[in-house]
Parts: C-alpha cells; structure tokens; sequence
C-alpha cells in the first residue's frame, strides 16, 4: 500500500511540475513577445527641421508657387524613404463658390496589408490672418496650423522606414483645411467651406488593399505648452482609438500633453472621415484652458505668430513617441 501511495503522490507532483512549467513558459513566450518589440527612435530634431523647412517656403497657400514647390518637397522626401507616394490632385468649389485646385499628399508603406491605418494631417495654411490684429489680409506661415503635423509624420516615416512594421500604413496630407470663410459659426456652413481637402478624399479615396480599421488625426500639435484633451467626435465615433493613444501616452509619461479632460465636438478634417469615409478617426489637437479671443484655440491661431518661435521639440517628440507607440503594438496585436 505504501509503494502505490508513493507512486502515486510522485505521479501527483510531476504532473503539477510540469503544469506549473507550461504555465511559466506561456507567460515567458507573451511577455517576451511584450518586451521583444523592437520601436524605432523618433528624432524630435528631425521633426523640427521639417517644421522649418515648411516654413521657409512662406504660407503654402492652394494655387500659389510656394504651395506648388512644397508639394514637391514633401513628396521627394516620403520617396526617400521608401514610401509610394500619390497626388490626388482635383478642382473643387473653394469657400468662395469658384474653382479651387487643391493636391491631398498620399504616402504609402506595406500597401498588400490587408490590416491598415490611417494617419493624417492637413498641409495647407491660412490665406489670411483674420484673428490678428495688424496685417489681416495676408497669408500666415502656419507652423503649428499645418506645419507640425506634417512635419512629424515626415518624421515618422523616416522612423518607420527602419524598422520592419507589419501593418499598412496610409498617411494622407489634406490640402485646403484652412481655407474657410471667416465667422462662419453655424455647423453646416462650416462643412462647406473648411476641411474641403478631406472631404474630397473621404469620398474619393485612394486605392487600398482595405479600408484602415482606425485613423488619426493631427492638428496643431507642436507648439509650446500644447494640450491634448479627448475630443467629442474622436470619443464618439472612435472611443477605441482614444483610450488607446492616451494609454501609451500616460505609459510614457506625457500625460502633462495629453490630458483626461472631455472637449466638446469640432469641425476638423475627422468629422468628414468619420462621416463619409466611416474610418473611426480621432483628432489630437492643441485646445488650451485660456484659449485667445476667438475661445478655443491658441493665442497663435490664424495670426502672424504663428511661426517658428511657438514650435517646441518636446511637444513634437511627446506626439512622435506616441505613435510609434501605439503603431508597433497594434502590428504585433498588443492593442
């Protein structure tokens, strides 16, 4: 009797080795695919440098010389990274109700994944400084209001062109965002005459192997003591897409940009990819607690201040390291 109660009490603690041994080495195998990511570094520098290459072009203005020579830019420098690069080039009816020639920028990496995002931003700036109070009539040089946006997902292509992703990704730069009507206050005025950039491409978008299954939106999103709340139409078409940006922005200690507080919803080139091109798409932009007069935004928005002195590199790497962030983990199925 004693033989086979041994026998068996050996039997009873192998069986809890080695159940005890696969457990550890499930956890090993999922923390390790965790801890084994490998994130490309996002050079703030970088990002800055194409801040100011922007600027140094003057207002990018649709149908003017500096807009056209930008364009060119931005598309040799996608190509050097390996990007495919697109124009979608089209006439459409501007805020004045006359023929407007705008160009949406479409940058391209991994084009045969079927599992893909959407980063955007627009390029364009503001044909006149209508919140400033000297000089109204002119065109500003935008480096928050367009330039940093683009100017870190310029960065992040070259980031991610060094590092293997396995995710597609579609980065669009919307041309004629800002060239709306002034003091159009009401919601549906508004959409005829901003953001016509993408609402064109939501209703004509590029050729992809599948719709992206998220979006995100940058917007002034590089100057100096920036703030990130959550946004009301990113929240409520795109929940998902928030609390996993804001996560990693938390887990890498920007919470100082990225803030909890709930805005209400704004007409922004999102609004119309949420609504036409129904790609849940959130919007990361700059939305201060002591905004200028015009009540929500910076005291910059649509003047001649809006240039290189309000660009900050933390506020550029803080958005940069989060997207790396939130892309890499999404290819490896962690978000």
């Amino acid at each position: 009797m004693n033989n086979i109660y041994l026998a068996l009490l050996q039997t009873t603690i192998l069986l809890m080795l080695l159940g005890c041994n696969g457990c550890q080495t499930e956890s090993s195998e999922n923390n390790g695919t965790k801890d084994n990511i490998e994130f490309p570094v996002f050079d703030r520098d970088k990002a800055y440098s194409h801040v100011q290459k922007q600027v140094d072009f003057g207002p990018r203005v649709p149908q003017t010389d500096e807009h056209k020579a930008c364009a060119e830019w931005i598309s040799e420098t996608f190509e050097s990274f390996n990007w495919t690069v697109q124009n979608q080039e089209a006439e459409v009816t501007g805020f004045d109700d006359r023929p407007m020639k705008i160009n949406n920028i479409i940058a391209t990496i991994n084009p045969e994944l079927k599992n893909r995002v959407l980063l955007c931003a627009h390029w364009d700036t503001r044909r006149v400084a209508d919140q400033d109070t000297s000089r109204q009539d002119q065109p500003i040089l935008g480096a928050d209001d367009g330039g940093s946006g683009v100017g870190i997902l310029l960065e992040l292509a070259r980031a991610i062109s060094t590092q293997e992703i396995a995710l597609g990704i579609d980065i669009v730069l919307f041309d004629a965002e800002d060239q709306g009507e002034s003091g159009t206050s009401t919601r549906e005025y508004r959409k005829k005459t901003w953001c016509i950039g993408s609402q064109y491409w939501s209703k004509n978008m590029h050729k992809m192997s599948k719709k992206p299954y998220m979006g995100i939106l940058l917007d002034m999103v590089g100057s100096k003591g920036a703030r990130f709340p959550r946004e009301g139409v990113s929240t409520k078409h795109a929940a998902g897409v928030v609390n996993q940006v804001w996560a990693e922005a938390l887990n890498l200690g920007y919470s100082d940009l990225f803030v909890n507080d709930q805005f209400h919803e704004l007409v922004d080139d999102h609004l119309f990819i949420n609504d036409i091109a129904k790609i849940p798409t959130i919007d990361i932009i700059n939305l201060p607690t002591n905004p200028s007069s015009n009540g929500t935004f910076g005291h910059y928005w649509h003047t001649h201040k809006d240039n290189m002195s309000i660009i900050d590199k933390h506020s550029l790497g803080a958005v940069g390291d989060v997207l790396i962030q939130v892309l890499y983990k999404n290819a490896a199925g962690i978000l």
